[in-house]
C-alpha cells in the first residue's frame, strides 16, 4: 500500500504573527505620524483617558487650524525598549524624537484599547492632566474679556474655560501637543494693549516648558 501523504503543517494565524510589543510599537509610530502631519485631533483620539472634544478646554486638540501652523512639531527618530504586560493590556516604550531643533527622549506608558484578530492590537498613550499641555496659570489674573489668539486663530474659549475652572491657585492645563505656540494676548479697554508671549512645550505631550510664562506676563503688567 502507498504511504499516506504527510499531513500539512498548520499555517500560523494572524494573531500569532503579531505580539503585544508589535502593537505598542506600531501605536507609538502611528501617533507620531499624525503629529508630524499636523493631525492633532487624530492623535488625540489615541490618548488615554479619552479626550472630551466638545469641551472648550480641548480646543487645541481639535481642527482649530493652530497645530498645522506649528512648524516645530515632534518628528520621531526611534522607538526602543518596547515592553508589554503579560496579559497585553498595557505597555511602555522609549521614544526619541526631534522637536524645536532639539532631540528628546521620553518613556511613555500605553493602554490597550482594542484587540485585533487580523493585525496588531491598538494602544493609546496614557496622559496626565497634571503635566499634559500648556500651563494656563495666570489666566485667572487677567480680565475676563481678554482675547487670546495663536497664529491668528481665536483660542479664547480654551483659556477662558481654564479661567472659569480655576480653583484657587490650581488652574487646569490646556491640552496641547508639543511645539511652539506664539500666544497673542489682547487686553481691551482704554488702557488695553496687545502683546505676544511664547509658549514652547518641552515634550510631545506638552510639558513644563510653558510653566509660569502666562502668570509672569500677568504680574509684569500689574494684574
Amino acid at each position: 500500500m502507498p504511504a499516506a501523504p504527510p499531513s500539512p503543517t498548520p499555517a500560523p494565524t494572524d494573531v500569532e504573527l503579531f505580539s503585544a510589543e508589535d502593537g505598542v510599537r506600531s501605536s507609538v509610530d502611528f501617533v507620531f505620524a499624525l503629529l508630524a502631519a499636523g493631525d492633532e485631533d487624530g492623535a488625540a483620539e489615541n490618548l488615554y483617558p479619552a479626550v472630551a472634544f466638545e469641551q472648550p478646554l480641548a480646543l487645541l486638540l481639535t481642527r482649530s487650524g493652530v497645530y498645522t501652523q506649528v512648524d516645530d512639531r515632534p518628528k520621531i527618530l526611534s522607538v526602543d525598549d518596547v515592553t508589554a504586560s503579560e496579559d497585553g493590556k498595557s505597555g511602555t516604550a522609549t521614544v526619541t524624537y526631534e522637536m524645536a531643533g532639539a532631540e528628546h527622549t521620553d518613556t511613555v506608558e500605553l493602554r490597550r484599547t482594542s484587540a485585533n484578530e487580523r493585525g496588531a492590537d491598538d494602544y493609546a498613550i496614557v496622559t496626565s492632566e497634571d503635566d499634559f499641555g500648556l500651563d494656563a496659570s495666570g489666566v485667572e489674573l487677567l480680565p475676563a474679556d481678554t482675547v487670546y489668539r495663536i497664529h491668528g486663530v481665536d483660542v479664547s474659549a480654551a483659556f477662558l474655560a481654564a479661567r472659569s475652572l480655576a480653583d484657587g491657585d490650581e488652574v487646569l492645563r490646556i491640552p496641547a501637543f508639543g511645539g511652539t505656540y506664539p500666544l497673542e494676548i489682547t487686553v481691551p479697554g482704554p488702557d488695553g494693549f496687545a502683546e505676544t508671549v511664547t509658549l514652547q512645550t518641552s515634550t510631545f505631550l506638552g510639558g513644563d516648558g510653558t510653566d509660569g510664562v502666562l502668570r509672569s506676563f500677568a504680574v509684569e503688567h500689574g494684574y
